[in-house]
């Protein structure tokens, strides 16, 4: 995320705060979004008491419910079922951002970056890289995790287009909507 000191970080799922602490110690503030009662009284432990702890603001519900604030970059570990809905929060979110660096499910990850002609290549793949940026840049392995999951992950960098594209991105969305309805039909057929 190439952090700095005057950076806000939005994250999202800080857990118990183990990313969480790093970054305070990087950067001028962490707005952590954490739905779960119990991790957010974990995260406030941890950093009570500390000269951490005026940099850390924590904001308890669900993310795609909440009015994102002002960030310069994000950093998240989502609930893999969220994962759409977010992306697509993030790239509408003004003012911009500079990046997020988000992991994901394996093959969401390999959506994101899919190529035009590829078996992956999908109506989230052509939305997605239309309005950013995106990268992916490592795999996790599920015996990273405790427990384990059933999925690997992957970790991808995206980077806002600035400007974004002259486009009504809602009229855009419906219209690939149509041609992605029935992949193995022709646009024609699609159209008709």
């Amino acid at each position: 995320a190439a952090l700095r000191r005057t950076d806000v970080i939005l994250e999202v799922g800080p857990g118990t705060g183990n990313l969480t602490v790093k970054m305070l110690e990087k950067v001028k503030k962490v707005i952590a979004c954490e739905i779960d009662p119990r991790l957010v009284g974990e995260l406030q432990k941890r950093v009570q008491g500390t000269c951490l702890a005026n940099k850390l603001e924590i904001k308890v519900g669900d993310i795609l419910k909440t009015d994102l604030p002002f960030f310069d970059a994000c950093v998240a570990n989502l609930p893999y079922q969220i994962s759409s809905p977010f992306v697509f929060k993030l790239l509408l979110h003004r003012p911009f951002f500079r990046c997020a660096i988000l992991m994901f499910q394996r093959e969401f990850a390999l959506r994101l970056v899919a190529k035009p002609g590829t078996k992956l290549y999908c109506r989230l793949s052509i939305n997605t890289q239309l309005l950013a940026r995106v990268d992916h840049l490592m795999k996790v392995g599920k015996n990273n995790f405790r427990p384990p999951p059933k999925v690997e992950s992957s970790v991808v960098r995206i980077e806002p287009k600035n400007p974004p594209p002259p486009i009504n991105f809602q009229e855009w969305d419906g219209l690939v909507r149509i041609a992605f309805v029935r992949k193995n039909k022709t646009l024609s057929a699609a159209f008709k």
